[in-house]
Formats: C-alpha cells, sequence, structure tokens
C-alpha cells in the first residue's frame, strides 16, 4: 500500500511539473530541436545535456538547477599500449648510490664496510652467503632504505600535503561527481600507508616494511619491494567490495589508502631499490616545495586512464615511470643548479599529469557500475514502437550519483526516455522523463544526470521508447558513479 500511494502521488507530480513546463530538459548543443515527424535533415550532431535530480523518498521529486558544464565526468582513455612495450633496462648502482648505502650504516658497528661490500657482493651475484644470510642482510638494509628515504618518521612524501593530498583530493574534484565529504575522505586518508608499513596484513611478509614500489623486471629487490601494485589492487577491491555492500563512507577510506600506492609507483625512485636513492628524498622534497609554483597545476587533466585490471595495470604504470629514473639522477648528479633544470622540471610535469590521471582512473574502476546489458561491446537495440530497457541493480547508494547514458540513434527526436528507480520492497519503478522527443535529427545523445539522497534505492532502470518508424538505433552505455 505504501508504494502505491507514492507512486500516485509521483505520478500526480510529474503531471504537474510537465504541465508548468518545469521539466523540459536543457540542451546544450547547436541542433536543430525538430519535433517528431522527420521534418529536419539528419546532420549528425551530438546533443550533451546535464540535469540534477533530487528524490524525496517516497512521494516527491525535486528538479534542481542545471549542472555547470564543466563537472561532467571526464574522459576516459586507455592505457597507451607503448607502455607494456618498454625493454627493461638494467640500472646499476652508481657511486653515489653506494655512498648513501655507507651513510645508512653509520649507526651500525664498526664492520658496516664489510657490511657494504656484503651487499655489493649480492647485487653483484657474487656472495658466498646462504639464501637465508643474504635475506638477513638485505632486510636491514630494506628498513635503513625506508628510513631515509621516507623520511625520519616516514611521514607522508610525494610530498605529504601537496603530494599525496593533492593527487587524490584532486582526484575527487577533476572528476565532479565525488561529494565533497568524499572528496575529504581521499585527501585525509592520502597518507595513511606511509605510516602503516605493514599493511596490508597478507601482502606484507611478517617482519618487513612495505616500501610501496615495483621493482621486479629491471632491479634486484629488497625485502619489502614488490608489494605496491598489489597493495594498491587490495584497497582498491575492498572499496569495490564496500560499493556492493551499500557502504560507501567505508569504501572511499579504503580507496583513499589505496591510491596512495599507485600515486607512489609514479615517482621513479619507487621503481628501484638502491639506485638512484640517494636522490629519493631530495627529489620528492623539491617537488613539494615547489608544488605551488611548478606542479600543481599539471593536475589540471581533463582525461584518465581506464583501469582493468589495478594491479597489473600499476606495473605497467610503474614500468612507464621507471623511464626517468636515470634521466633525474644524470641530472640531479651532474647539474649544480639541478633544482632550476628545465628538463627535471619538465619531467617532473609529466610525471605528475600521467600520475593523476591513473589516479582518477582507480576512481573510476571502485566507483563505477555499469549496466551488463551496455558493458563492455554490448548494446541494447532501440527499434522502432518498440521499448528497450537498461537496467543496474544492487548500487550502493550514497550523497551524490552521476549516470551517463549514451545512445545512438539516427534521429533523437523519436525517443522518450525514463530513469527509473525501485527499493528492494517495491513492485514497480517510480520514474522521472529525461527526454522528451527532443533533438530533431540529431544522431547522437549523451545524457548526464546527477542525482542526491536516493539513500534507499537499490535498483535502477532505463526506459527508452522509440515512438517514430524509419530510424533505429541503441543504447550504448548506461552506468553510474557513486560519489
Amino acid at each position: 500500500m505504501k508504494e502505491t500511494i507514492g507512486m500516485r502521488a509521483l505520478s500526480m507530480l510529474l503531471v504537474a511539473l510537465l504541465v508548468s513546463g518545469t521539466m523540459v530538459p536543457a540542451v546544450s548543443a547547436n541542433c536543430v530541436k525538430n519535433s517528431p515527424g522527420k521534418t529536419g535533415a539528419n546532420d549528425g550532431c551530438t546533443l550533451d545535456q546535464e540535469l540534477s535530480l533530487e528524490l524525496i523518498q517516497p512521494d516527491s521529486v525535486t528538479v534542481s538547477p542545471i549542472v555547470e558544464a564543466d563537472k561532467k565526468l571526464l574522459h576516459g582513455i586507455a592505457i597507451p599500449s607503448d607502455w607494456k612495450e618498454i625493454p627493461a633496462k638494467q640500472l646499476k648502482p652508481t657511486e653515489e648510490d653506494w655512498a648513501f648505502v655507507r651513510e645508512l650504516l653509520r649507526g651500525l658497528p664498526d664492520d658496516r664496510k664489510q657490511f657494504e661490500n656484503t651487499v655489493r657482493s649480492i647485487f653483484e651475484g657474487e656472495s658466498s652467503l646462504s639464501e637465508e644470510e643474504e635475506k638477513e642482510i638485505l632486510l636491514q638494509l630494506s628498513y635503513l632504505m625506508v628510513e631515509a628515504t621516507e623520511g625520519e618518521f616516514i611521514g607522508p612524501k610525494w610530498a605529504g600535503s601537496p603530494g599525496h593530498w593533492h593527487f587524490s583530493g584532486t582526484a575527487g574534484e577533476n572528476l565532479g561527481y565525488t561529494s565533497s565529504v568524499h572528496t575529504d575522505t581521499l585527501r585525509n586518508y592520502s597518507g595513511w600507508a606511509d605510516v602503516h608499513r605493514e599493511e596490508p596484513i597478507g601482502i606484507v611478509p611478517p617482519g618487513t616494511l612495505n616500501r610501496h614500489s615495483w621493482v621486479y623486471i629491471w632491479d634486484f629487490p629488497l625485502p619489502g619491494d614488490n608489494l605496491g601494485p598489489y597493495s594498491c589492487e587490495y584497497y582498491i577491491d575492498a572499496a569495490k567490495s564496500d560499493f556492493a555492500n551499500y557502504d560507501s563512507d567505508s569504501a572511499y577510506i579504503n580507496l583513499g589508502k589505496g591510491l596512495h600506492y599507485i600515486e607512489d609507483l609514479g615517482c621513479p625512485f619507487h621503481t628501484s631499490s638502491v639506485v638512484g636513492q640517494a636522490h629519493h628524498l631530495d627529489y620528492e622534497e623539491w617537488v613539494g616545495s615547489n608544488w605551488g609554483d611548478l606542479f600543481e597545476d599539471a593536475t589540471d587533466v581533463d582525461t584518465y586512464y581506464i583501469i582493468t585490471d589495478p594491479s597489473e595495470d600499476a606495473k605497467t604504470f610503474a614500468a612507464w615511470s621507471h623511464q626517468y629514473l636515470e634521466p633525474i639522477c644524470t641530472i640531479m648528479n651532474y647539474d649544480l643548479n639541478w633544482r632550476t633544470n628545465t628538463n627535471l622540471i619538465n619531467y617532473t610535469r609529466i610525471l605528475v599529469s600521467e600520475t593523476e590521471k591513473m589516479t582518477m582512473g582507480m576512481v573510476i574502476y571502485s566507483t563505477k557500475a555499469e549496466s551488463p546489458d551496455t558493458a563492455g561491446s554490448s548494446s541494447v537495440p532501440i527499434t522502432d514502437y518498440q521499448t528497450s530497457y537498461a537496467h543496474i541493480n544492487g548500487v550502493a547508494c550514497s550523497d551524490s550519483m552521476l549516470f551517463t547514458i549514451l545512445i545512438d540513434h539516427t534521429y533523437i527526436a523519436d525517443l522518450d526516455i525514463w530513469l527509473g528507480w525501485k527499493e528492494e520492497a517495491w513492485d514497480e519503478y517510480a520514474e522521472y522523463q529525461i527526454w522528451d522527443n527532443q533533438g530533431g535529427s540529431a544522431d547522437h545523445l549523451i545524457l548526464s544526470v546527477r542525482a542526491e539522497s536516493f539513500a534507499a534505492i537499490h535498483d535502477w532502470q532505463l526506459r527508452v521508447v522509440d515512438t517514430y518508424e524509419g530510424d533505429e538505433g541503441e543504447i550504448s552505455e548506461f552506468a553510474l558513479y557513486i560519489g
């Protein structure tokens, strides 16, 4: 009875809004708005519309103002294929690197020279120690390296705030659909991984520290190396699981934790064990101290990388980032004025921009839910006088959601389009008409619909009715992003 009364009240409200004209969607494009009847030529134009809806359960829908264009979901692009074809380049520690290692050993007893020689023999494959003895030596070096390159208190680097704080928060701001509360969560947890080096449990072997790295292909890993991609995936998958259990607050906490690891892999010093580590701390502190003047605007990107496998994509990203280690170290070794070196600045701006794209991609991977009818290469046909459907079920709702709807049709003025929603206990969907035979002869339609306060809704439906003959098409995407 409850849902029947609610549906009747909702229907009456929708009729009233239609009569008053307040529900007619705004259209942003230079296309002729022909009515059905095929009076205009097909000009191949794409219409791009954005609405904002708020549902106050269970009886009413409030139409909010049109959202500004700069808040639209950004464009996703594939990770460049040539990143996977970068040849592994074996870099050997320089004398500067070994001098750095020697400095690390100052707190050791008088045999620190022997310790250094032992480490060098292990790296050069000339050690006569047992595997267990080598492991003990390298474990000790790994601890010293983390303390030296990540700061005395192993505080957040890249470098703190700004750095991880900025990368993570800007990802939420750039994407536009993430609520301010959840964007703050991404920022607040951006440094968590640096003060929890033993995490994630099950990924980090007991007795080691997580170095947030990937050096497997081109270097001699220390204990705690090569855990970065798997640590990233651990928390990104935990976030997806939280969304599936309708707990978006916990999801954004896990997402905030996971983003740190992909951001670290954008720094080339996280792609080596010993090579270049003499410059690791100086480099990150230089980036942090010059962030506002040189690097902050490099995070103003308008695309993100599409993530399909968090750990594998993180490894690919590390391989790309690693290319910059040698040229950066060469500049820092031989240019006394390296802090103003234009090549170093340009390299770093590239690294910052690409890291931001990967960070945003991880957010999208975690927060995006797609209709199985339109996921991947699938689509739903739209045929004359028929009704077509796409569904997204079991979605964790939050304070903010963004729907994207992509439709290819040779005459979009033929179409009526409805967005529907349903609580678990309801038998039928409540609906809101988001397209009403507008657009004339345009043949592509991109709808972006924002939804607020749909906390009790679990299932969503897109219903498309083709009201005229002679032109057909398909629903190519129906997806939502949880903010």
